[in-house]
């Protein structure tokens, strides 16, 4: 029998460094997994495909409950799109539809922090008949909600900025750049904060069309008010001094600073700082300016004619112009027609007057002229006036806007773009 030799155990000091050396290597190995994973995962959102859903299946972006102090966003730092919505439902659908419920919280926010370029925060564009670009619902049963809002921190930026490019784009009819309609509430609403510099402009509508037409307003409007019950366009101001509703030529000759086409109701005092007038056809065609005649009183008057029977003829005063006028002192003028040897104003009441010839046989025809005061208002006599300061308006951006900076019309995108 061969005996061997015995090896002795190992010393636990050597078991213990090989011990410690699968543990360095294992932990080695680790941090390469988790390095290897966390680069995978990179690389896995850099190049993951769109995201989508099924049908009615919402696209959860962020936490599921999406606290206020956990916003999620997607941020696009090229010139490309951070979200680009497209529908093209056959029955009608929305390119991107945001819903928020909470008490501060934003359905769909747009940031633009470009400074070189004409760049939007948000761009919403319609290319069916009857669509909408961008639709943006209150549901607030209470409180002042709003449906959009559109704020502009630039010096000479909008809030909100509509354009129409039906013509541009050889689309017929006539486009509207903004349309605020209102079952009750307010359609379209401008608000300038109380610590906006002076001038400045609630609500801005220009017109940069060319078209010249067959007459004035051919061409568009800057802004069109219509209402098929109320008032289609209504200012109202609340400081001393100011003016509801301003209307101005800038300058340019020929121009009107208002029109009216039909009945114009006027309820307050009117004055004109310049001449009244009216336009009176002419026979041969053309209108004719006829100016007011005016008093430094407020003065009513009526005319009328009469015949003498026996030197006396009795005037009684119409009772609607008597209801108007202060009928216990008025003046009256005559006119003879024949030779009635002088005649005279007698007996004045405020139902009428008497007019008698100096002789008693006198016979004819006359005229009178009766002039009162007006009975509601009394008319201060030289009252003195202050014409109110011209306002200083915006100045007109100094050209259009080009439409290139636009992204193309919907009809000419095959299919939506993921740039």
């Amino acid at each position: 029998m061969t005996e061997h030799a015995v090896s002795p155990r190992p010393e636990p000091q050597t078991t213990t460094v090989r011990r410690d050396a699968r543990t360095d290597t294992l932990k080695r190995r680790g941090l390469f997994a988790a390095v290897w994973a966390a680069a995978a995962g990179f690389l896995l959102k850099a190049t993951a495909p769109s995201v989508s859903a099924a049908n009615g299946d919402p696209v959860l972006l962020g936490s599921g409950t999406n606290l206020a102090t956990l916003e999620t966003w997607v941020q696009s730092t090229g010139p490309g799109r951070a979200i680009f919505g497209y529908s093209s439902g056959a029955s009608g659908g929305s390119g991107v539809q945001g819903w928020c419920n909470g008490p501060t919280g934003r359905g769909v926010f747009g940031f633009s922090a470009n400074n070189n370029g004409a760049s939007s925060g948000v761009y919403a564009e319609n290319a069916s008949t009857a669509g909408t670009g961008l639709t943006a619902v209150s549901l607030a049963p209470s409180g002042q909600a709003y449906g959009a809002r559109a704020d502009a921190y630039s010096p000479s930026g909008a809030g909100v900025y509509g354009r129409s490019l039906s013509a541009s784009t050889g689309l017929a009819g006539n486009g509207v750049g903004v349309r605020g309609e209102s079952g009750g509430g307010i359609g379209v609403q401008g608000v300038i904060p109380e610590t906006s510099a002076a001038n400045a402009t609630a609500v801005y509508g220009l017109n940069y069309s060319t078209y010249t037409g067959g007459s004035p307003g051919a061409g568009g409007f800057g802004v069109y008010g219509l209402s098929a019950k109320g008032h289609g366009l209504v200012g109202a101001t609340a400081a001393p001094g100011a003016a509801a509703l301003v209307g101005a030529t800038n300058g340019v000759a020929g121009a009107f600073a208002g029109a009216f086409y039909g009945p114009v109701i006027v309820g307050g005092d009117f004055t004109v700082f310049g001449a009244k007038s009216a336009a009176v056809p002419h026979p041969d065609g053309s209108h004719r300016r006829l100016y007011c005649v005016e008093s430094p009183e407020s003065w009513f008057e009526d005319f009328g004619d009469a015949a003498l029977v026996n030197g006396v003829a009795d005037i009684t005063i119409d009772p609607d112009f008597a209801a108007v006028i202060d009928s216990s002192k008025y003046q009256v003028f005559l006119t003879e027609y024949d030779d009635h040897r002088g005649l005279y104003v007698t007996d004045r009441t405020p139902c009428g007057f008497r007019v008698r010839a100096k002789t008693g046989e006198a016979s004819g025809r006359f005229s009178w002229r009766l002039v009162a005061k007006r009975r509601d208002i009394a008319g201060a006599r030289f009252a003195t006036v202050t014409a109110p300061p011209e306002p200083r308006l915006p100045s007109p951006p100094e050209s259009v806007p080009a439409a290139s900076t636009e992204p193309p019309p919907l009809r000419d995108w095959v299919t939506p773009s993921r740039a």
